[in-house]
């Protein structure tokens, strides 16, 4: 692969990436009722209203579920996965890319538990008293993922093994689920 194309292939999915774990870090936010009253929250909300607001008008929330912003990260990974074919020079179907947009979705979400749960463990370390933005917006959207786990399997001499099950868990749905729906570029 040429070294330009590399670099806008690697720019573009980092840019887009972003974009798209901003949008999902608001959908599971809102889903666990996180608070959005600290800095990375309201960030969250300031860069997300501009594309969530209008969609409301077209798409309002289903129960829990804030359809606009789930249809928003849907939307954002399918175009993620677009550019990247048309960076490769290759051309799909419209539905291939919604299907692949639909897979980029799923594998974001389960890297921003992950992520979550590692931050959680990491701050537990240190402080695990302690407040901060980052880690506030971790626990909320860890937590309720560790819940279940923590009740099948207690602690055992004061260690948690539940963020291990979790990750293992949510591996095995990576490699299970996620990546028969993956493009094969990824």
């Amino acid at each position: 692969m040429p070294y330009i194309q590399n670099t806008t292939l690697f720019l573009a999915s980092a840019i887009i990436g972003f974009i798209i774990y901003v949008v999902l870090i608001r959908f599971w936010m809102q889903w666990f009722r996180a608070d959005f009253r600290n800095d990375l929250g309201g960030f969250i909300i300031r860069a997300t209203n501009p594309l969530v607001i209008p969609l409301r008008k077209i798409l309002p929330p289903i129960g829990k579920i804030d359809t606009a912003t789930i249809v928003l990260a849907f939307l954002i990974s399918a175009i993620k996965v677009f550019v990247i074919f048309l960076i490769l020079g290759k051309q799909k179907s419209i539905f291939l890319y919604l299907i692949w947009g639909f897979g980029v979705v799923l594998q974001s979400s389960i890297y921003l538990f992950m992520a979550a749960i590692f931050i959680s463990i990491i701050a537990s370390w240190f402080a695990s008293n302690a407040y901060h933005p980052i880690l506030s917006v971790a626990r909320s959207i860890s937590e309720p993922i560790l819940a279940p786990a923590r009740r099948l399997i207690p602690a055992i001499a004061g260690l948690d093994l539940s963020p291990i099950i979790v990750i293992l868990l949510l591996n095995v749905c990576l490699r299970l689920i996620v990546a028969p729906i993956l493009p094969p570029v990824y």
